[in-house]
């Protein structure tokens, strides 16, 4: 099963849970907290198989309704990027890239917006894929070491 695949059957056979954020316990899972409270959590079991198993996972949310930040959507259009109606959907995938890459995202956020799966950069392979929850546009990603260099995956 390829790597993409792989992802798919891990959003699909664990998909996150958006709860009220007081509430939350979890220790072993990726978090990312919304503008109106609630906290995501995505929890991954321990896979069975060590081969090509992922490193890390990580997701991020925001609530699509939410005011887009007029200085990055700017920029990004500025860049050649369409963002209209898609903003949060490239936020999420570019703040999957901070996460796992562990670079700040005001950094990634002054380049092109991360569009295509997988990006290779900082020594790893990550994939990701966006889905909606309601009114909750949810990144989900998964990261694999790799020797290859590059930059952020353009759709």
């Amino acid at each position: 099963m390829g790597r993409a695949d792989r992802l798919a059957r891990a959003v699909r056979d664990h998909p996150p849970v958006i709860g009220v954020r007081a509430d939350h316990r979890c220790r072993s899972g990726a978090h990312s907290y919304l503008a109106d409270g609630r906290v995501v959590c995505w929890v991954l079991p321990e896979q069975e198989s060590p081969h090509d198993r992922p490193l890390a996972h990580a997701v991020d949310a925001e609530l699509s309704r939410q005011p887009v930040p007029p200085g990055i959507d700017a920029r990004w259009r500025v860049a050649g990027i369409p963002t209209s109606g898609r903003f949060w959907e490239l936020w999420c995938a570019t703040e999957i890239l901070a996460k796992l890459a562990d670079v700040p995202v005001v950094l990634l956020a002054r380049r092109a917006p991360v569009t295509g799966s997988p990006v290779v950069d900082a020594g790893l392979e990550i994939h990701h894929v966006v889905t909606r929850m309601d009114e909750v546009v949810v990144a989900h990603g998964l990261a694999w070491a790799t020797t290859a260099e590059a930059g952020p995956a353009q759709a």
